[in-house]
């Protein structure tokens, strides 16, 4: 009589465990972020995952509570909605060690724009790498063994949670950029590297448009979905990618201001990461940050990250158009 108890109990078990969703079964991005608010009365404060207790920022209850019901998934074209679908579906890879040689810090690198070295447009912009360099430079991760790995691979490596390859890089693209798309993606693709985007959703189009070498153009919801083998998207602000007075928006503007719009930024990418537009952010910006339940947000101050790190503001590499292959291959560690 006991083994007939034993499965019924057990059955019972796996039937609860089910309905919760606890079987080997991986949090997506959108249940990361959700899992992230909770609600006490009428007051929405958010969990800090780095201290033991609850955190809550007086005066942003109201602003978090009133666009978590702002329906964004139902105002969307048919590719927004289908990336907000398979967006979702990131899972982190396990690696192998070469000779049990571990990455001790990750050198992340910033790309923006990218333009063929005879077009003319944007020649005094340092930040428009040639697609020429680009590829010499993803043919040099390639040729030394180099892995690429996504942002949410780089969050579990500095939490402690992940061992990678000594010889490992994270690749990263300001704005949303359609040069992204179309010089960037097939390079990376011939390669089998990943990257992360990081986008500023208000530029965001529902259709592609023929790509144009005179002028910026952003990346479309259609594209975003047709290449997430490669990429993940995440968060520029929405509409907060501007100066006033030579200081970005993130910190001239009020805290409510902010956290409503990178709440719609977070709305539309699924994603818990983010970069700051021209690097600029205060201590309000990483209290806002914080309380969203931001995982990692990248500065443009240079240098590698590694476990132990602010993940609120982690270090990259910028990449410009002079940028060497002599410095590029310091940035990286070869040299």
């Amino acid at each position: 009589m006991r083994k007939p108890i034993a499965i019924i109990l057990l059955s019972i078990v796996l039937l609860a465990s089910l309905t919760l969703g606890f079987i080997f079964k991986p949090l997506t991005l959108l249940e990361r972020l959700n899992h992230r608010f909770f609600r006490e009365g009428d007051k929405t404060t958010i969990i800090d995952r780095n201290a033991p207790d609850i955190k809550k920022v007086e005066g942003l209850d109201s602003i978090i509570a009133q666009m978590q019901k702002k329906d964004l998934i139902g105002e969307a074209g048919f590719y927004q909605q289908l990336y907000m679908q398979k967006s979702l579906k990131q899972e982190i890879r396990s690696f192998d060690l070469d000779k049990g040689e571990k990455a001790k810090s990750i050198p992340v690198l910033m790309y923006h724009h990218l333009l063929p070295k005879n077009e003319e447009a944007f020649k005094d912009n340092k930040t428009v790498v040639t697609v020429e360099n680009f590829e010499k430079q993803m043919k040099t991760l390639y040729k030394n063994g180099y892995h690429t790995i996504t942002l949410e691979e780089l969050e579990a490596f500095l939490l402690g949670n992940l061992d990678l390859p000594k010889k490992t890089v994270a690749i990263t693209f300001d704005d949303g950029y359609l040069s992204n798309i179309e010089y960037a993606y097939p390079i990376l693709k011939q390669y089998g590297f990943k990257a992360s985007i990081f986008a500023i959703t208000h530029e965001i189009t529902e259709e592609s448009e023929a790509f144009d070498p005179t002028i910026l153009q952003y990346i479309s919801w259609r594209d975003m979905t047709n290449t997430l083998d490669v990429f993940t998207y995440d968060n520029h602000t929405h509409d907060l990618h501007q100066l006033e007075e030579e200081k970005g928006y993130l910190i001239t503007k009020s805290m409510e201001e902010v956290t409503e719009d990178l709440m719609i930024n977070l709305q539309l990418t699924r994603s818990p990461y983010f970069a700051y537009p021209y690097g600029d952010y205060n201590s309000d910006t990483l209290q806002i940050l914080e309380t969203l339940g931001i995982g990692m947000a990248f500065t443009i101050n240079r240098g590698s990250v590694k476990p132990g790190d602010d993940l609120l503001q982690l270090n990259r590499y910028g990449i410009f158009r002079n940028t060497s292959t002599w410095r590029f291959r310091r940035m990286i560690g070869l040299w």
